[in-house]
């Protein structure tokens, strides 16, 4: 890469534009079906805006260049009308990058956590059957309903599992900590998935997570969604549902680092609101966990 950290076009890393890399990023600007505060449409443009930083060297723990691997996929063309008109166009575009270029691992910047669910289909749809899933969150996303809509982003979750695109078994949701009353919040415990509130999170090492995603999972490919809010919103004021008593950005890369040793599908981070975000700490801790998880993957 050339030039300084603000200078070039804004791609995710400065990488160019729809060549067949093994990794490719997706922006998914939709956020139709958020509860509090909008903006997340915008997180897609806010996460590569902020990736530039990233881009004169190695990760300092893995050396190895994202930049190197990753093209920029632009954005998936989202109505913001319908919201399973929304699903099915995310759906559509992640099955269709997913076949350009074998093997190649897509990562994500949404968007609200809704639009995991299309990405978890295309999937599911590709690996022929349920996936395991690493869910860290605030918020459990398995109520019954949105609002009295059927799916939304505090239902994706249970939408995913009823569906059969995700094996709840091998669902883990680390995090929790939003106001819920007790059977939404077990509900996931009650299929057979686990969680832990956030308070458990902070006190987890990365090599806790790895016995734990051991125990739960074993060797199943593993999508991981990360709602940027399970970040203390000192560590993430740009998002449109903030709890306090999350963790703490180290806790993050600490707890995603750890997960090197599996197969990994891929990685989302949604919720990244720039509108409500402070000197753009929010996006730039999103491009970090994304940045991250690229230059961990094997093979």
């Amino acid at each position: 890469m050339f030039g300084m950290p603000y200078q070039g076009i804004a791609t995710f890393l400065k990488t160019p534009l729809d060549v067949a890399r093994p990794v490719g990023f997706l922006g998914l600007p939709y956020d139709c079906s958020v509860t509090f505060r909008p903006g997340c449409r915008l997180g897609p443009s806010g996460v590569r805006q902020a990736s530039l930083m990233l881009t004169d060297g190695a990760h300092p723990r893995f050396e190895t260049d994202p930049c190197a691997l990753v093209s920029d996929l632009g954005d998936v063309a989202i109505t913001h009308v319908g919201q399973e008109d929304a699903l099915g166009q995310i759906e559509e575009a992640v099955s269709r990058a997913l076949e350009a270029v074998p093997g190649r691992r897509l990562i994500f910047a949404g968007g609200d956590h809704l639009t995991t669910l299309g990405v978890l289909r295309a999937h599911a749809k590709r690996q022929g059957g349920p996936l395991a899933l690493l869910h860290f969150d605030a918020h459990c996303d398995t109520w019954k309903d949105h609002f009295g809509d059927e799916i939304g982003h505090g239902t994706f979750l249970r939408n995913a599992i009823e569906e059969g695109v995700v094996d709840p078994s091998k669902t883990l949701s680390l995090g929790l900590r939003s106001p819920v009353d007790p059977e939404t919040r077990d509900w996931l415990a009650g299929q057979g998935g686990y969680w832990c509130d956030s308070r458990a999170l902070m006190a987890l090492d990365g090599d806790g997570l790895q016995a734990l995603v051991r125990e739960r999972i074993g060797d199943a490919p593993i999508y991981v969604t990360f709602d940027i809010d399970v970040l203390d919103p000192a560590h993430a004021p740009g998002t449109g549902t903030p709890e306090i008593g999350g963790i703490t950005t180290m806790k993050a890369l600490e707890l995603i680092e750890s997960l090197r040793e599996f197969e990994l599908l891929g990685m989302d981070v949604v919720e990244v609101s720039p509108p409500y975000d402070h000197a753009g700490i929010t996006s730039l801790a999103a491009a970090n966990l994304l940045w991250t998880f690229v230059a961990m993957l094997r093979g």
